[in-house]
């Protein structure tokens, strides 16, 4: 709670408040790709970047997150982990391994521990989202909270999980937090830039505001581009199929608004 809201409670005689404890999450990251910062680079390697992302957005509302590193590229391997963070955790978040490659495990393993409701969503970036729960041990698939614990599985891109954290992860906590609107606000603002290939899918565009109020679009787009998170004020909420031409309003939702 902040000052100001102390200040109230203590103005109106208030000693006690009910409270949530902190939701338990366990994360793990997968791919035999995967390196961490210091480790030299082996061919074909790159740095756990969403590891760092993840873990601190997490923890920054307010998560006891129980880190399980990087889990090898294999079923059983998968399956183990899914166990182990099971056992404790209120929510599984993992990263990467949620594609259609023949190492992405994570869609069999979590079918293997218990079920999934989602596989995919029309958004971009951020199409390979999963969404289920895992079995507890000793418990089954038609139990309540306290036989199973939720799973969502983010993509390996970092820009794809950096977003997709914040548009369907943080709603997800904060509902299970307790809050009630989780909805993001968004803002009508000018685009002082042109869209001319819309995707089929719903687009989150990263953009900065401009000295004139408007808003510019970051040069590229790509889901691998972190540096646009870092640049960027926030994403345009785009339909799908919709083009964008100079002096549109559009769908501005605030890296501020969103924890991030």
């Amino acid at each position: 709670m902040r000052p100001a809201e102390l200040g109230l409670l203590a103005s109106l005689g208030i000693v006690e408040l009910t409270v949530y404890r902190p939701l338990r999450v366990a994360f793990f990251s997968t791919g035999d790709e995967l390196a961490l910062p210091g480790e030299p680079l082996k061919p074909g390697a790159i740095y756990n970047s969403n590891r760092f992302v993840l873990v601190n957005l997490l923890r920054a509302m307010g998560c006891e997150v129980t880190d399980l590193g990087i889990v090898p590229d294999s079923l059983e391997a998968t399956r183990m982990a899914l166990r182990s963070a099971a056992a404790e955790a209120d929510l599984i978040l993992t990263s990467g391994g949620v594609s259609v490659g023949e190492e992405d495990h994570v869609r069999p393993a979590v079918e293997a521990e218990g079920t999934l409701a989602l596989w995919q969503i029309a958004m971009k970036p951020g199409k390979p989202l999963a969404f289920g729960r895992v079995r507890r041990s000793g418990g089954d698939d038609a139990g309540g909270a306290a036989a199973h614990a939720w799973f969502i599985g983010l993509p390996g891109n970092p820009v794809s999980s950096f977003v997709t954290f914040l548009l369907m992860v943080r709603p997800f906590l904060q509902r299970l937090q307790g809050v009630s609107n989780v909805e993001p606000v968004r803002i009508p603002m000018r685009a002082d830039f042109v869209w001319s290939r819309p995707d089929r899918r719903r687009e989150f565009l990263r953009v900065s505001i401009n000295a004139g109020g408007g808003l510019d679009l970051f040069p590229n787009q790509s889901s691998g581009v972190l540096t646009s998170t870092v640049r960027c004020d926030g994403l345009v909420d785009n339909p799908a199929g919709r083009a964008i031409a100079v002096g549109d309003s559009v769908r501005f939702i605030p890296f501020s608004a969103l924890g991030a």
